[in-house]
């Protein structure tokens, strides 16, 4: 994009190039000499990216000529790609992989509590743990305008007027969005004067159903409409004085203003340069042999437009049988020639897409034969998509065993008509290898023929499936650890510092006192050495787990916040505001904060530990500096710190506090190091990528 004093006094050609500024200075043109409002649409290569135009373009009039034209150009490109998107949605194959999933919910009516499982949070894009246990939760989340309906089919339900209470509605989702939801529950349990005391139920994700019906409300109102004003024309050909008549609608279609004479060699002219032979013979013939056609072909426009037609000739008679003229029928398809065209297209990448994808796209008829088979399909079982294609399942598979099992979910599928999930089954690969897949087959019908069938998408979990037997007996032993050492071994360190506080005033001199004060301390400082072990607990824990947004300046502030409260012999200072940034990290990150501002305090030799925390954004990323007027670190150590078990000379801690914060922030995508403090003490920086 360009200022506006850079584009005044610019020809198109000079702004677009020679081949789009010359289309440009077109429409001007034809805007100038039809002397009235013309729209079009455009699309153009700008700097930024080939963008789509809807353009209305109006001439000034004064004294009779044309001064001025006057402008307004709209971006549609985000309009046409939906529009492209939706078209193609509604007509070509979808490979839906998704298979049914149920939220139960259970119903205390006694006390409004109500159980939700994993699913019923999960549809709405919830944790379980973020969904309390109450009525009010499913309440408050119903649409308000749909509430009322709810309400009154539940309570004739509870009243004993239905046997069911089936509902459908929209429900909030974690995002704020709408989904609707399928509500199917009953009382299962009355008091002794038959009222109801329990009930439990259901939740199905109709959404996507719900959408495509309100599509295909919107899609059958469109054809109403195309068919009530359909682009169709009529001509005629006296071949005795070789005059052609043309109907408004064929005169419109061609861009010729109604009632202009127009020869029947000028009406030849208007068909595309490349399929003017093919009219020519068909006329030719029909006017020869009497052989009617029925063609589609491009014709161009005098304005350059080109459009696709359907063109329909008959011969017409004599009494004798001799041909002495043509009628027939002309019809813009452009749209649907284009959509055509579009469609075999998205087609072919739908086709290249599906053998993308890793996992094993499939579809199979009633009698075993694939339908469709992606190359990871035709790769298990040794051989390509095409020597799948077309061939039984029996044929293929190497082991029958697997082949029947297989065969008993899918013809489950296609008679019941429902999707089915298999959390675990094992194949036999051509190498023969046992493969463990997760599997969803879904009905499905064959858009060309009607025939049923079902589609399937199977994941290799094999290696996923043994990590996560690992990493359960690892968290078990890991969670194990934790309880001890915080449970255990914390409590019996806070029974030594309580009791070792009481005796300290009954000691009888300052030798005895110091030696208690330095038990206390030892128990303190054993105390933070637990508090480490579970974050590092928790590190470990957490590996694999999702990275979330979270603010610098709440993680920052309150860590900072916490250091001025617990410690009596620190100050902290802040240089500057903190930024308002979010950086991908999770729960841990206060850890690393903790631990840098903990060792600035407790490595310090100095009787006031004076620390100074500053921020400042560097490109894209966040870099927060704590610096001490402690006793620094050598060059020759800078590096170790960071390694596990490494501490300073005179560090009673357990050498991990840094280990676990160099491990953290490589976590967070960062990085972390030390640096020399003017005129004394150390700089610990850390820098941490911003997300938006």
């Amino acid at each position: 994009y360009k200022r506006q004093e850079e584009i005044r006094d610019k020809t198109p050609r000079e702004l677009l190039g020679d081949e789009q500024g010359t289309s440009v200075a077109e429409n001007y043109r034809r805007c100038v000499e039809a002397r009235e409002t013309i729209e079009y649409e455009e699309s153009l290569a700008l700097p930024g990216g080939r963008r789509e135009w809807q353009t209305r373009l109006s001439p000034v009039v004064e004294d009779g000529s044309v001064t001025q034209i006057v402008g307004v150009a709209r971006d549609i490109t985000e309009q046409k790609a939906r529009e492209r998107t939706l078209q193609q949605i509604k007509d070509r194959l979808e490979l839906a992989v998704e298979g049914a999933q149920l939220g139960i919910w259970d119903w205390d009516m006694t006390t409004d509590e109500v159980e939700f499982n994993e699913q019923w949070a999960r549809m709405l894009g919830h944790e379980p743990d973020e969904i309390e246990p109450h009525l009010e939760a499913w309440e408050r989340r119903v649409h308000p305008d749909d509430l009322p309906s709810v309400q009154d089919a539940l309570s004739e339900h509870l009243a004993g007027e239905t046997a069911y209470y089936d509902t459908e509605h929209r429900m909030r989702t974690a995002t704020g969005e709408w989904k609707w939801i399928r509500d199917v529950g009953k009382v299962v349990e009355r008091d002794g004067e038959g009222e109801p005391v329990r009930a439990v139920g259901i939740h199905l994700d109709v959404d996507d159903q719900k959408r495509r019906e309100a599509d295909l409300e919107r899609t059958r109102a469109l054809i109403e409409r195309t068919q009530g004003s359909a682009s169709i024309g009529w001509w005629e050909v006296d071949l005795a004085d070789g005059s052609l008549t043309w109907s408004d609608e064929v005169y419109r279609i061609h861009g010729v203003p109604v009632g202009e004479p127009i020869e029947l060699e000028e009406a030849i002219d208007f068909y595309h340069p490349d399929d003017r032979a093919i009219i020519e013979t068909a006329f030719d013939r029909l006017t020869e042999e009497g052989e009617p056609y029925d063609l589609e072909l491009r014709i161009v426009t005098p304005s350059g437009r080109t459009r696709w037609v359907r063109a329909i000739g008959d011969p017409r008679l004599d009494d004798t049988g001799d041909v002495v003229g043509a009628l027939g029928l002309f019809q813009e398809i452009t749209e649907r020639k284009e959509y055509e065209i579009a469609l075999e297209s998205t087609r072919e990448e739908l086709r290249k897409i599906i053998d993308l994808v890793p996992d094993l796209v499939f579809v199979k008829n009633r009698d075993g034969e694939y339908l469709l088979a992606n190359e990871a399909t035709a790769e298990a079982y040794g051989k390509t998509p095409d020597e799948i294609e077309g061939r039984s399942e029996a044929d293929i598979i190497p082991n029958a065993e697997d082949s029947a099992e297989f065969r008993q979910d899918d013809l489950e599928v296609i008679e019941s008509g429902e999707p089915k999930t298999i959390g675990e089954e094992t194949l036999t690969t051509a190498a023969g290898e046992t493969r463990i897949l997760q599997t969803v087959k879904i009905p499905y019908k064959v858009p060309e023929t009607g025939e049923d069938a079902v589609l399937g998408y199977a994941r290799d979990v094999t290696e996923l499936k043994e990590y996560e037997r690992t990493l359960e007996q690892q968290r078990d032993s890991l969670t194990l650890l934790n309880q001890v050492v915080r449970h255990d071994i914390r409590n019996q360190l806070m029974v030594v510092e309580s009791y070792t506080e009481l005796l300290e005033d009954s000691l009888p001199d300052d030798q005895s006192r110091t030696y208690a004060r330095t038990v206390i301390g030892a128990a303190k400082q054993a105390t933070e050495i637990t508090e480490t072990a579970k974050d590092v607990t928790d590190v470990l824990l957490q590996i694999g787990a999702d990275r979330t947004p979270m603010s610098l300046r709440d993680e920052l502030s309150g860590q900072i916040e916490k250091i001025r409260s617990d410690q009596d012999r620190a100050t902290v200072s802040v240089d500057g505001p903190i930024p308002d940034v979010t950086v991908l990290a999770d729960d841990l990150l206060e850890s690393v904060f903790r631990n840098l501002l903990t060792n600035a305090v407790v490595h310090n030799d100095k009787e006031v530990a004076e620390i100074e925390v500053s921020t400042r954004i560097v490109a894209d990323s966040v870099r927060v500096s704590i610096a001490d007027n402690g006793p620094g670190i050598a060059d020759r150590h800078k590096e170790q710190i960071f390694q596990e078990g490494e501490k300073g000379l005179e560090s009673g801690g357990s050498g991990i506090g840094l280990y676990l914060v160099k491990t953290l922030v490589d976590k967070y995508d960062g990085d972390v190091w030390v640096e020399d403090n003017e005129p004394t003490g150390s700089v610990f920086v850390v820098e941490l990528p911003i997300v938006d």
